[in-house]
């Protein structure tokens, strides 16, 4: 890594010209899309959510959904819930944002030419309307508890909302977020700036230029050469070692909540018997690779629901790093090592980001050891996520951007949520995982008033994925951030959100002063 770092030294290409004002935040793939409703990515959901198309609510650092675009939200019952937007909220282009917006920005979630990916999510949504310019009345097919969650999709004007049959809005998008829009000339270059009407005050940065570097050595480099100001989640924990001892950049970290995970495709025959997935399971040392790969960034997991969730299962016992017992049930499947040792030949797929590809190979040397065969296929992340979407694998290793409410189970684990061309791909049950217990139970726990009786749901759900192992979690990765000296204002979101963006500043940064020599 060093005699990369230090021939790309001599082969960076020149800066772009900016504005003076200009903030240069780098991320590692570029979104998908700038509209919110049909986002994928977690790239997706920070740029358009965070910084362009803000909701009625919005999750807090602790992971409440608490008022945004909206001044406040009543529950008049259980199928019934009003907010009433904020006086005098402007979209980027000057026009007003009234309750219209808001309906036909829910509206437009239903029409099936918009393909998102979130129409099973917002399926119970019965009727949007508007009770006053202001006032908006949603009601429910059934109850939903996690609704509030919900109520976090960014909204975008009536005119963009109805632009349902192609994806222009999310190249040119209009929100009433702190930045507005400015231009998209290519993958690696989305230029923002500053909203002077955001209802929160303008961002003290003028403009935010958001950078696509893919390789992770010339991110650090970039940040190490004063080309960008700041990366969020996007440098791995051996590199954020050298970057610490830049006397002209900060480091912070603090747990996070993105769980990774090993998926496994059920469909497979190679994959079907669950005694084979929890081999594979078993023969992975996650203390090790937290330890010694992550630097101690990561903590080893039992559930995707991240650690102080209400929904959590803390009495979870976590998967054993078991070689012997992976053995014995490989055999126990029918799997006895063949020529040269092999049991099972599985191809298992990750991006060609360079950490990850090295934390792939690190997972293919330890289930060799117990006669797994795995082949390794890194590819650009547009088609590494492309083939998951269609289930195009039979392992994979991802993150789920932080699950708030734990209704998220029902588009990862429903079998309504199995991803087909029917429905253009849209469900995350990528593994067609099927399990009529768990699918009743997500109903249960969507529907419950109470806490208690939605936790015992999503407890039992927990202990089914534990038992059948659609995935194997594997360790919750920390947020970390690489800043610029002299910026000011930054709060780290253990949710990985890009929102603390609009709060920066830059300030005066103190320089040392050499001592006089004595004369």
């Amino acid at each position: 890594m060093a005699g990369a770092l230090a021939l790309l030294l001599f082969c960076g290409c020149p800066r772009e010209p900016l504005p003076p004002d200009t903030l240069v935040l780098l991320i590692e793939s570029p979104p998908e899309t700038l509209d919110r409703r049909l986002a994928l990515s977690a790239i997706a959901e920070n740029v358009s959510g965070n910084l362009i198309e803000p909701g009625l609510l919005r999750i807090d650092s602790e992971g409440r959904a608490v008022p945004d675009l909206a001044e406040s939200l009543v529950v008049i019952d259980p199928l019934t819930y009003e907010i009433t937007l904020r006086a005098g909220l402007l979209f980027h282009d000057g026009t007003a944002l009234t309750a219209s917006d808001v309906v036909a920005t829910y509206e437009t979630l239903r029409d099936p030419r918009l393909r998102s990916p979130l129409a099973a999510r917002y399926e119970g949504l019965a009727e949007v309307t508007a009770t006053s310019d202001l006032g908006v009345r949603f009601k429910l097919k059934r109850p939903t508890a996690s609704f509030p969650v919900d109520l976090t999709l960014g909204i975008v004007p009536a005119r963009g909302a109805a632009a349902v049959s192609h994806d222009d809005f999310g190249r040119h998008p209009i929100g009433a977020g702190p930045f507005r829009f400015v231009e998209w000339p290519d993958d690696e270059h989305l230029l923002l700036e500053a909203n002077p009407t955001y209802y929160g005050g303008a961002p003290a940065i003028g403009h935010l230029l958001v950078k696509t570097v893919r390789d992770e050595t010339t991110r650090v480099l970039e940040l190490m050469h004063g080309k960008a100001d700041i990366c969020l989640n996007a440098i791995s924990p051996p590199l954020l070692e050298v970057l610490g001892r830049s006397p002209d950049l900060n480091i912070v970290s603090t747990p996070g909540a993105n769980a990774a995970y090993l998926m496994f495709q059920l469909a497979n025959q190679k994959l079907h018997d669950v005694r084979v997935r929890r081999a594979i399971g078993e023969a992975i040392d996650r203390e090790a690779i937290a330890r010694y790969k992550f630097l101690g960034h990561a903590h080893p997991a039992t559930t995707l629901l991240p650690p102080g969730n209400w929904a959590r299962d803390t009495a979870l016992a976590p998967l054993p790093f078991d070689p012997t017992e992976a053995e014995r049930l490989l055999d126990a499947a029918g799997l006895p090592r063949g020529a040269g040792g092999v049991r099972l030949s599985l191809d298992y797929r990750t991006s060609t980001d360079r950490f990850r590809k090295s934390l792939g190979l690190v997972l293919v040397d330890q289930l060799a050891r117990v006669g797994l065969d795995v082949h390794l296929s890194s590819l650009e992340f547009g088609t590494f996520f492309t083939d998951i979407r269609k289930g195009n694998f039979e392992l994979a290793t991802l993150k789920w951007v932080p699950i708030i409410d734990p209704d998220l189970f029902t588009l990862i684990f429903a079998s309504s949520s199995i991803p087909t061309p029917e429905n253009g791909y849209s469900g995350a049950n990528r593994g067609h995982y099927v399990n009529p217990e768990v699918d009743a139970l997500l109903l249960e726990g969507r529907a419950a008033a109470s806490e208690s009786v939605r936790r015992a749901a999503y407890l039992t759900i927990q202990a089914d994925l534990a038992r059948d192992l659609p995935y194997v979690v594997l360790w919750y990765e920390d947020s970390t951030a690489v800043l610029r000296k002299g910026l000011a204002g930054f709060e780290l979101s253990p949710f990985g959100f890009f929102s603390s963006l609009a709060r920066l500043r830059r300030v005066p940064v103190a320089r040392a002063v050499a001592p006089e020599l004595p004369r």
